[in-house]
C-alpha cells in the first residue's frame, strides 16, 4: 500500500479540522440574525470551539501516545463528525455552541496525524510529509474563509456544517481503512 493512502487519509482528516475551524466566520452574522443572538452569544461559537481544542489536543494527543494515535484519531474524528452534525440541526445559538465545542475535541487530529507519521513513514518522508500536513493545515483554514461565503451566499449557514460533515467522514473511513495503528506507545507514568 505504500505511503499514499495513508498519508492522503490523514491530509483528509488534517484539511476536515482546519475548514471548519473558519468556516464558520463569514457565516456569523447570518447565524447572529437567523437564531436570534446577541453578539457575545454569537462570539460563543468561536470561544467554545478553541476552548476545547486547546483543552482537548493535550489530552487526547496524550491518550494517543497511551493508547494508540490511529484508535484516538477515529474517536476524534467520530467527535468531529458527532458535533457538526449538532451544529447543522442547531435552532438555537446554545445548541450550536455546545456543537460548536464537541467539535473543537477534534483538534487533536493535528497532533496525532504528526506522531502517525513519524511513527509509521519512512525516515526520510517524515520532513515532507509533517511539512505538507503544515502547509494543508493552513491552506484549510484560509480556503475556510472563502467558500465558506460562497456557501452562506447560496444556500444557507448550515450547509457549511452539512458539507464538513461529509468531508469529516470521509476522512473518517479513510483512515479507518488506510491507516495503520502505530506500535509506538508511551505509558502513563504513575
Amino acid at each position: 500500500m505504500g505511503v499514499y493512502k495513508p498519508f492522503a487519509a490523514l491530509l483528509t482528516a488534517v484539511l476536515s479540522f482546519s475548514l471548519m475551524q473558519t468556516m464558520v466566520i463569514p457565516a456569523l452574522p447570518d447565524i447572529q440574525r437567523q437564531l436570534g443572538a446577541s453578539t457575545t452569544a454569537a462570539s460563543w461559537v468561536l470561544s467554545a470551539f478553541l476552548l476545547t481544542a486547546s483543552v482537548a489536543t493535550g489530552l487526547l494527543g496524550r491518550l494517543g501516545d497511551m493508547f494508540g494515535k490511529r484508535r484516538l484519531l477515529l474517536i476524534s474524528l467520530s467527535l468531529f463528525a458527532a458535533g457538526t452534525l449538532v451544529c447543522a440541526l442547531a435552532d438555537s445559538i446554545g445548541l450550536l455552541i455546545v456543537g460548536r465545542a464537541v467539535q473543537g475535541m477534534a483538534a487533536a487530529s493535528f497532533p496525532l496525524a504528526f506522531g502517525l507519521v513519524r511513527d509509521e513513514f519512512p525516515r526520510e518522508r517524515v520532513p515532507a510529509a509533517i511539512g505538507l500536513i503544515s502547509a494543508t493545515f493552513g491552506i484549510g483554514f484560509g480556503v475556510g474563509l472563502v467558500i465558506a461565503g460562497v456557501i452562506v451566499a447560496t444556500l444557507a449557514w448550515q450547509w457549511i456544517f452539512w458539507i464538513g460533515l461529509a468531508m469529516i467522514l470521509l476522512a473518517t473511513a479513510a483512515v479507518a481503512v488506510f491507516v495503520r495503528e502505530s506500535p509506538v506507545r508511551s505509558p502513563s507514568r504513575g
